[in-house]
């Protein structure tokens, strides 16, 4: 009996477990109820915030169950499983770091709330799995609960890796280009610049269109008070910016030094794992571990050996004594929900303030506004205090005990602006000390390793700074039109210097100037800013790539141009002739080549394979190193397929004014379904063809009379 119940015990828990997440399941699908407006956007209620969690889960899953199902395999190092070898430099990483090992021990230790919550999604993605037989997973069939924390620290880790200054593996061409563009715009305007008095917020995150870091819109309210509208990455238990009627708040990529490489020495050849570690040595941990990779004749099992040091995960080997491990600031603390859930519970500035001196969130500058006409910006990042006399943007010595972390910096000693004088702050992937006129803070009153942006100043903040510096007494209406704002700045401020050259050109090179005369005289004759007719901002665009290429960011002039005027010239010459050869004229129409077209179950931007056969429909933002409120990235023009195609950039947009009731509106790329044979697949396309916006219904009222379908999980 005794041997017996020792063999069953462990099927026992195994069953009781999932006989619990069932009746789990069942007893949120009664209590959840789902209404989706005109556009599909899931306003999800239940009876607590953990019965909400469920319905964001089955709603996600209806909406992306192809992406959600992507986005798990990568967090839990299986994509190789469907990817084959694209995928294995993405699981090796996941392996490295014991994402998934770590994950499930932590998991435990959790605060009881969010596990409740991670219990509930997991719930929520199994059920829509049960009621939905026709839906047949590539391989991630069943959710535990700890898997949660996998998604958010396995998403994580993948973008901290980019700016901890770790070895990355080399991408081709395209891909390494659209990873660049996941920028981001954010403004906020306090009462001082509005009509009415109240503050307003403009949400712009640039992230991919395809594949994991796409986003989704989705409402969440329940009786614990939890009123919350905005976006989340599919997978997300909750949206993580947006606004709940008293606060709002928006993120955008910056260069805090969230993560550091030591160079480790093992030079003791009968004690391979033993590297100095001041006058002693320390011992790295070694261990093996197996990844399936999908091939042509099956999964292959493949076994690596994996070692990591007390700094962290051993990435690179640089020779047969020196290699070199990252360490990344607070990836195993906690959990991100920590953060994101006090925010969106804030009923004011304190309350949210406290939930980010959290800093659960390692990066990404924060643009905030509220009802109390408080607006605020943060430079926010999970930096270490350490020794500023080395250069950590390289790889320091592991050996040197001066090269320990001491601490980390709280949130008081971030960059940051609450309520400036100048009326508005903005963030656009640029310094944190232009973030607004005020000049409260210069890069001395920090540690010179804790911005690692802190010279850079994009001309989409410059734009952004023009428009909102000049932004009086604007009303709601106003608000949505500048951030649709077309105009570019690198024209606005170059080409009145080129017509000063051109001048001089037609004495100093009357042969070139005669040549370049049609070109330029068309771009002088403009107000600058791009339209689906105007011929202007094709010619300029593409002159621009000559002059500075497609990179990110490409604000330099190519070395060839920086002391030769007439190349300059020479360059939009040749820009006239490369239009001439694609379109057969170089006068074309911005928006006859620069197109929408969405293809259902793409795992990148650089995979999709886009169509000058397909339908598509214009689309008139630009990319961002020309300086544009409207920003959005594209495929290159070539001889197979002449049109460009969007692919990253104003991705989930939404402006808010605050005020007593609030007013939203909101964008989603393409629209809220990514199943092709949804009405809103594209819907929202046009939105973005037009530069228009639609209502972010938010208050119980406008969502009852704007429901379309009103149902509970399970019930379609």
């Amino acid at each position: 009996m005794l041997r017996s119940s020792f063999f069953v015990g462990p099927l026992l828990v195994v069953l009781v477990s999932a006989f619990a997440s069932a009746d789990l399941a069942e007893t949120y699908a009664k209590q959840v109820t789902i209404q989706r407006d005109e556009w599909g956007v899931p306003h999800i209620k239940g009876p607590t915030d953990a019965s909400a969690v469920f319905g964001v889960a089955y709603a996600t899953c209806e909406d992306h169950f192809w992406q959600v199902e992507e986005t798990m395999l990568q967090v839990l190092g299986r994509y190789a499983e469907v990817a084959g070898e694209p995928g294995l430099d993405n699981d090796l990483k996941v392996a490295l770091f014991q994402i998934v090992s770590k994950s499930k021990a932590d998991y435990a230790t959790l605060d009881p709330k969010f596990q409740a919550f991670c219990e509930a999604y997991a719930a929520g993605y199994n059920y829509y799995l049960k009621t939905h037989p026709e839906v047949k997973p590539r391989g991630f069939t069943h959710y535990e609960p700890y898997h949660m924390l996998c998604y958010e620290r396995g998403l994580m880790m993948m973008r901290l890796l980019g700016h901890a200054h770790a070895p990355q593996a080399k991408l081709a061409p395209l891909a390494e280009e659209m990873r660049a563009h996941e920028g981001s715009n954010a403004w906020a305007i306090s009462g001082s610049k509005t009509h009415d008095g109240n503050a307003m917020l403009f949400i712009n995150p640039h992230q991919p269109w395809f594949g994991t870091g796409c986003w989704t819109e989705v409402h969440v309210t329940s009786d614990e008070g939890w009123n919350m509208s905005g976006a989340t990455f599919p997978g997300g238990p909750f949206p993580t910016m947006g606004f709940n009627g008293h606060v709002g708040w928006a993120y955008t990529v910056n260069e805090p030094d969230v993560g550091d490489v030591y160079r480790l020495t093992f030079d003791k050849p009968d004690d391979k794992l033993a590297y100095k570690y001041g006058d002693e040595y320390k011992h790295a941990e070694e261990w093996k571990d197996t990844i399936k990779v999908k091939t042509d004749k099956g999964l292959e099992s493949r076994e690596y050996t994996f070692r990591k040091s007390h700094y962290g995960p051993i990435m690179a080997k640089e020779d047969d004594t020196h290699y070199l491990a990252v360490k990344i600031a607070k990836l195993f603390e906690g959990s991100r929900m920590r953060q994101s859930y006090g925010q969106t519970k804030a009923k004011n500035f304190e309350e949210w303030h406290a939930a980010a001196s959290a800093i659960d969130l390692q990066m990404f500058n924060t643009v905030y506004a509220d009802r109390d006409g408080n607006i605020y910006f943060l430079y926010n990042g999970a930096v270490a205090r350490k020794d500023p006399s080395f250069d950590w943007e390289k790889p320091v010595d592991g050996a040197n005990l001066k090269t320990e972390w001491q601490g980390m910096h709280p949130i008081d000693e971030l960059p940051q602006s609450f309520n400036p004088i100048s009326g508005y702050v903005e963030s656009c992937n640029s310094t944190p000390f232009t973030a607004t006129d005020d000049g409260a803070h210069s890069a001395k009153d920090f540690p010179s390793y804790m911005v690692e942006d802190a010279n850079d100043d994009m001309r989409r903040a410059k734009m952004s700074r023009y428009l909102l510096r000049n932004a009086h007494d604007i009303g709601f209406d106003d608000w949505q039109k500048l951030a649709y704002d077309t105009t570019l700045y690198w024209p606005m401020t170059e080409l009145p210097r080129y017509a000063k050259w051109f001048e001089e050109l037609k004495k100093s090179n009357p042969d070139l100037a005669g040549r370049v005369a049609p070109y330029i005289e068309h771009l002088l004759d403009w107000d600058y800013k791009s339209t689906a007719t105007s011929t202007q901002t094709t010619l300029c665009v593409e002159w621009y790539e000559q002059l500075y290429g497609r990179g990110y960011p490409v604000e330099d002039l190519k070395k060839e141009y920086l002391n030769d005027i007439p190349a300059r010239f020479q360059a939009l010459i040749n820009a006239a002739e490369n239009l001439t050869k694609l379109f057969g004229k170089w006068q074309v129409p911005y928006g006859d080549i620069h197109r929408l077209q969405r293809h259902a179950y793409q795992p990148a931007p650089a995979t999709v394979p886009f169509s000058d056969t397909l339908p598509s429909i214009p689309q008139v933002g630009v990319r961002g190193p020309l300086g544009v409120a409207f920003t959005v990235y594209d495929t290159p023009s070539t001889p197979k397929r002449k049109n460009r195609y969007a692919v990253v950039g104003a991705s989930y947009m939404a402006v808010v004014e605050f005020g007593d009731r609030m007013k939203a509106k909101s964008y989603l790329h393409f629209g809220q379904s990514g199943n092709p044979d949804s009405p809103h697949f594209f819907d929202q396309a046009a939105l973005l063809s037009k530069q228009e916006f639609k209502d972010a219904w938010f208050y119980a009222d406008d969502v009852d009379k704007h429901t379309v379908e009103k149902y509970h999980p399970g019930e379609k």
